[in-house]
């Protein structure tokens, strides 16, 4: 009887420590409040370590704050301001001082019918959307916009030309639009529990947008809905 007990007890310590249904988990490295209030800007990643992972999404900053990061489903875009332009390194060839990336193997496909005018809004639907398709929304989780916005606000840090050290100042060196995208696609993570460590301060979420013909991308600071938007939220296991 004793010998039954502990095979039940082993078995059920085993059930708890297995994968959950959950088929994604959210991964980080580097801290942004130290990055930006302590100019701790050397690499804290090796996007080589990624390259071969499959459904790879991801997002962050280049090493020295040089530029950004966006990997779509295992395609990198990093994007580095030079002397005005937006140039594209799409390699692994590159490290990072922020990286947050997460393996998604399916997405569920939500026709989002409320708009929202920025990114507060946008942030109180994806916390909505996640509690009704069952996401745990306590733990960090990734997601996708894909359609039409009236205004992307975007940049693309650059911290080597600024003129001083400080985040406005790394922006302010880099490159800056604010225009209308059609068909653009954002990747984005959401977290309440990593305010300051992958998301700034006051905001629950991060987001990186490229735009349909792949020619421009950056972190995105503000954006309003134009059209029709589908948001892409990690598929539970049935």
């Amino acid at each position: 009887m004793k010998n039954i007990s502990l095979i039940i007890l082993t078995v059920f310590i085993l059930s708890s420590c297995g994968p959950t249904n959950d088929m994604w988990e959210v991964e980080n490295h580097g801290v942004l409040r130290e990055i930006m209030q302590e100019q701790k800007i050397g690499a804290n990643a090796d996007l080589k370590d990624f390259e071969n992972m499959p459904n790879l999404y991801a997002l962050g900053a280049l090493e020295g704050l040089s530029g950004e990061i966006l990997i779509v489903d295992g395609k990198p875009f990093n994007g580095i301001a030079n002397q005005g332009n937006l140039v594209f390194d799409k390699s692994f060839d590159k490290k990072a001082t922020l990286l947050v990336s997460s393996q998604v193997d399916e997405w569920e496909i939500i026709t989002l019918k409320e708009t929202f005018k920025n990114l507060k809004e946008l942030q109180a639907m994806i916390l909505a959307q996640g509690k009704a398709t069952g996401i745990d929304v306590l733990k960090p989780f990734p997601f996708m916009i894909k359609g039409d916005f009236q205004r992307i606000d975007w940049h693309v840090i650059n911290a080597k030309e600024a003129k001083s050290q400080n985040h406005e100042a790394y922006k302010t060196a880099g490159l800056n639009g604010s225009e209308a995208y059609t068909d653009a696609r954002i990747l984005g993570f959401y977290s309440s529990q990593h305010e300051g460590i992958f998301t700034h301060h006051g905001s629950y979420v991060h987001l990186h947008f490229l735009s349909a013909d792949e020619s421009t991308m950056g972190h995105v600071d503000e954006l309003v809905q134009l059209g029709v938007v589908e948001l892409f939220l990690p598929k539970k296991k049935k």
